[in-house]
């Protein structure tokens, strides 16, 4: 596919009388088709095609279908045929009302492409361009930042079930690659026993014993096949195999030349394979609720006489914490120029780290420090690090009862250690209020300490307090449409890269959504408590 880059289509006369008639001022596509579309220019994706070739289909129709196809949850195919059918859509993209569409598997190659030429956030920037275009973007305004879980496209598996399918799609990868080679060292007997899809609920507890037996064994011997010299090498990269290699790896051992299960240890979601057919995804934990998938990453302005619209959506690994996932969420919304200067976030985002690099980039990290989860923060008016006095500059500490530490160091981390004389704390009154080992007290204080301490002194302010419960709940809002409207609660395809660009087009359609009905005057609705006796 080649591209020659075309102007924009004017509208058609015959389109231009009947939108005007029939769609509604707050309908996104009637925002698109009457001030966006003009802007958009061909030339402007040139890069994603080469020179030479068969003409492509216009790269800013194609753009603006997937948005719409975000915006309200389609299938390609359906997309395709809103295209055809739709009055709304065609007027949005300037198309003449005998239009008759493309086949939908031009859309999945066109997400293909904007992947693989590291375009995914294209379309969404131009959009967040247009709308600060338009004064609905305040310059470093205050924003609002949560995270949500996103489960996986594939079946949960158990641990027979994980191994037998990570083998059984390995030995069809290798068929698919090398059709020869696989039947000459497969034997024929694993048609049988690996050829269709495990369910463990299926087999009766003697087949399952068989085949938990059997798998491990087989797995190892193709390994070794495969590792042999004499094995094309290109066999052993396949992705199926490097998957067959880590999943072995972490669940059998070899003992006395025999591959059984590994004893269960300490869980580790950061590598551990959960499905061979998304190994991307990964089991975590929220509040006591499990899932095995993905987290969504979304932060929306939150300005009280602007609308609510994204800055910036991501879909990270479900075990990234957001502390983690936060210096990248302000490295992109600082390259798109909407760095906000005020940030509400919950606990999970700060931390003595996040508060200084937010105040290194000039934004006002807004939320609850973490506790200290200290011994002493347990007992009984205990002691705790910040009812000590510390100097960093003279490396001393002296705690409430006046006494100074007898030794102090900074670590290389930049963390400090204070040691107080067991002596001194032994004959201290308020030893059982401060010490919980037999010698005295000993204070470490993380690089980041007095950062804490500020933002842990702010929060019991009663201006924290209602800053925060007035703009933070309103994020679950946003969080509750793209999950419920756009559909993100369950990923839609295979694979984090897929998925992402899908919720890049879903933060675009919610921004064109948010703007329209915010140009043609529909507010938010404040949802009065209780009765509304008093007036």
């Amino acid at each position: 596919m080649s591209l020659k880059p075309q102007p924009p289509r004017p509208m058609p006369a015959e389109m231009a009388v009947l939108g005007a008639k029939l769609l509604p001022a707050a309908s996104p596509y009637r925002l698109v088709g009457d001030q966006l579309y003009d802007q958009y220019h061909e030339a402007d994706y040139a890069d994603l095609y080469p020179a030479e070739g068969q003409p492509a289909l216009s790269p800013v129709d194609l753009s603006l279908v997937t948005v719409f196809q975000a915006l309200e949850d389609q299938s390609d195919r359906q997309a395709a045929e809103s295209v055809r059918l739709r009055l709304d859509w065609k007027y949005a993209l300037h198309l003449p009302l005998d239009y008759a569409g493309f086949n939908f598997s031009v859309l999945s190659e066109f997400r293909d492409r904007v992947r693989q030429h590291q375009a995914e956030a294209r379309v969404f920037e131009t959009v967040l361009g247009q709308l600060q275009d338009l004064g609905l973007l305040k310059r470093r305004g205050r924003q609002r930042t949560d995270s949500a879980a996103v489960l996986t496209k594939v079946r949960q598996l158990n641990r027979l079930e994980l191994v037998v399918e990570t083998l059984r799609l390995a030995v069809r990868a290798l068929l698919a690659a090398d059709p020869a080679w696989t039947r000459a060292t497969v034997p024929p007997t694993w048609e049988e026993r690996y050829g269709t899809r495990c369910v463990a609920e299926r087999l009766s507890d003697q087949e399952q014993a068989e085949l938990q037996a059997a798998v491990g064994p087989d797995g190892q011997w193709l390994l070794d096949r495969l590792a042999a010299p004499a094995t094309p090498p290109a066999l052993a990269a396949l992705p199926e195999v490097q998957t067959l290699r880590t999943v072995w790896a972490q669940q059998y051992e070899v003992r006395a030349r025999e591959v059984i299960f590994r004893e269960p240890g300490p869980y580790d979601g950061t590598t551990r394979i959960q499905s061979p057919h998304d190994p991307e995804a990964r089991y975590s934990e929220k509040r006591g609720q499990g899932w095995v998938g993905d987290k969504l990453q979304v932060t929306e302005t939150d300005d009280d006489d602007l609308p609510h619209l994204i800055t910036d959506i991501a879909l990270t690994s479900s075990v990234e914490s957001d502390q983690a996932a936060l210096g990248p969420i302000q490295a992109r919304q600082a390259a798109r120029d909407v760095a906000p200067g005020e940030r509400v976030a919950d606990q999970g985002y700060v931390s003595g780290e996040t508060l200084t690099n937010s105040d290194r980039v000039g934004e006002d990290l807004l939320g609850p420090a973490p506790a200290d989860h200290s011994p002493q923060s347990r007992l009984p008016a205990g002691l705790t690090q910040d009812q000590f006095t510390v100097d960093v500059a003279q490396g001393t500490a002296t705690c409430p009862a006046g006494q100074s530490a007898a030794h102090g160091r900074q670590r290389p981390d930049g963390s400090w250690q204070f040691r107080f004389a067991a002596a001194t704390c032994a004959t201290c009154p308020l030893r059982a209020r401060c010490c919980t080992g037999r010698g005295g007290r000993t204070l470490t204080l993380g690089p980041y300490h007095a950062r804490l301490q500020v933002a842990r002194a702010r929060q019991q302010t009663a201006a924290f307090r209602a800053c925060y419960r007035q703009h933070r709940g309103g994020v679950e809002g946003c969080l509750s449409g793209l999950l419920r409207g756009q559909g993100l609660r369950v990923n839609r395809y295979v694979g984090r890269a897929k998925n992402h660009v899908r919720a890049l087009f879903a933060g675009a359609a919610v921004n064109l959504r948010q703007a329209a009905r915010w140009l043609a005057g529909v507010r938010p609705q404040v949802r009065r408590r209780g009765l509304g006796l008093a007036g």
